[in-house]
């Protein structure tokens, strides 16, 4: 294992927080489990898993995770800015490390997709999706900019799970926008009650936005079938961008807030707490799981929205301090090196896991069946964690080198802590 990818860099404020790098892991190996599932079979049907298949639909759901994670990671700096506990970053350091953080790994993977294993996601004259290279330059460089998604003709082209991170982009730009309103709520108003409302505004306005395009993608605009997010028409250009997922980064976010007044004494966790979000997290997984299908995932049904309440209390129970001092179980589980290594390049993880998978079932070399799907499982794994290796190695980690780190007053430097998102 090379030790320079499991140290990682440090993240650019703040000091690393123990169990991220673990969910990062989780979210996307979940999503790479699900692809292997739904692409890989040589027959073309989804595999059969035996017993563990009616719980793999529930794997789509670590996109929401990897929501959940940016609302919480991205916002809780600003937040204590505009509390008064340290001085906000400037925006564009914040985007220009935004930029550092997802550009160079996308577009050389993107690259290397569509120019070299020529599997990525096209449509052809009848707007089906099919799997190839791009040989034109302007569909290209379309991709490049994440704007064919909203395109009917070209929606959920290109590197398939992408389509997530042309709406996290757009988190990424509205963010700033964001942080400026709740500021202009708390100016001229010195009462820690205001300023909590006040960073409390921009979670509750995107819940409220999601919701909003969630009904939007329901009844307004709504598919030729139930939950069919993925055909070239306007539906889908809605169900697949910002608007139908903005209400995923808002738990995240409100437990940014939570996290940011424990972490300076403003707030003290009553001793139900963490049994209150474990029941919240088990009790609301299992109402989910069971009231829906693989259809309903990332759609704008709201039963996502559920799940995003989910995650954020499992990432409370992550982050959040115990009333004993000593680190949470779970918190020590993702922690264990394997998965802390995977979680530092969990990006690339996510960008070359799908294309390989068409790759590798158009080469001949998967397999059907239970054990097909086993076997399936281990190559798709170890190629893509080849890859991602490389990539973070030679792409990824030079550029994070370069992102400009803001160091909050009194901290100490240390030279090797985890990425951040």
């Amino acid at each position: 294992m090379d030790t320079s990818v499991g140290r990682g860099v440090r993240p650019t404020s703040g000091d690393r927080l123990e169990g991220i790098e673990g969910l990062r892991a989780i979210a996307a190996g979940s999503i790479l489990l699900y692809h292997t599932w739904i692409a890989a079979s040589p027959n073309g049907g989804w595999a059969d898993a035996g017993p563990f298949t009616r719980l793999l639909p529930d794997l789509s759901f670590g996109v929401v995770l990897f929501f959940t994670l940016s609302g919480f990671l991205l916002y809780r700096p600003f937040v204590a800015g505009i509390l008064g506990y340290r001085r906000p970053p400037r925006f564009s350091r914040y985007l220009q490390n935004r930029f550092l953080r997802i550009a160079p790994a996308y577009v050389v993977i993107l690259l290397a997709t569509a120019l070299v294993l020529r599997h990525v996601l096209l449509r052809d004259e009848a707007r089906e999706l099919y799997s190839g290279g791009v040989d034109d330059p302007g569909r290209l460089l379309a991709m490049v900019l994440l704007v064919q998604h909203y395109s009917p003709s070209t929606v959920v082209t290109g590197i398939g799970p992408a389509w997530s991170l042309a709406v996290e982009v757009v988190f990424y730009v509205l963010l700033p926008l964001l942080v400026l309103g709740a500021a202009a709520l708390a100016r001229g108003d010195s009462g820690l009650t205001r300023r909590r409302l006040a960073v409390l505004a921009p979670p509750i306005g995107l819940l409220a936005v999601g919701l909003a395009g969630k009904a939007v993608a329901a009844y307004a605009v709504p598919p030729v079938t139930p939950y069919a997010g993925w055909n070239a028409d306007w539906h889908s250009v809605i169900e697949r961008g910002f608007l139908c997922h903005a209400d995923l980064f808002a738990f995240g976010m409100v437990l940014a807030v939570l996290k940011v007044e424990i972490e300076h004494g403003a707030l003290t966790l009553h001793r139900l707490t963490r049994p209150a979000l474990a029941l919240v997290a088990v009790g609301g997984y299992a109402v989910t799981a069971m009231a829906t299908g693989v259809e309903h995932h990332l759609s704008y049904s709201p039963w996502n929205t559920a799940m995003a309440l989910v995650f954020a209390c499992v990432l409370a129970l992550v982050v959040l301090p115990t009333r004993s001092g000593r680190r949470p179980f779970l918190t020590r589980g993702l922690e264990l090196r394997p998965l802390v290594w995977m979680g530092v390049v969990s990006y690339s993880v996510f960008l070359w896991h799908e294309p390989l998978v068409r790759f590798l079932n158009d080469a001949g070399v998967t397999f059907d069946g239970t054990r097909g799907f086993a076997a399936n499982t281990l190559i798709v794994l170890t190629c893509t964690l080849v890859l991602a290796a490389l990539t973070y190695r030679f792409v990824e980690r030079p550029a994070l080198l370069r992102k400009q780190r803001v160091r909050e007053p009194g901290e100490v430097p240390q030279e090797q802590v985890q990425a951040a998102p």
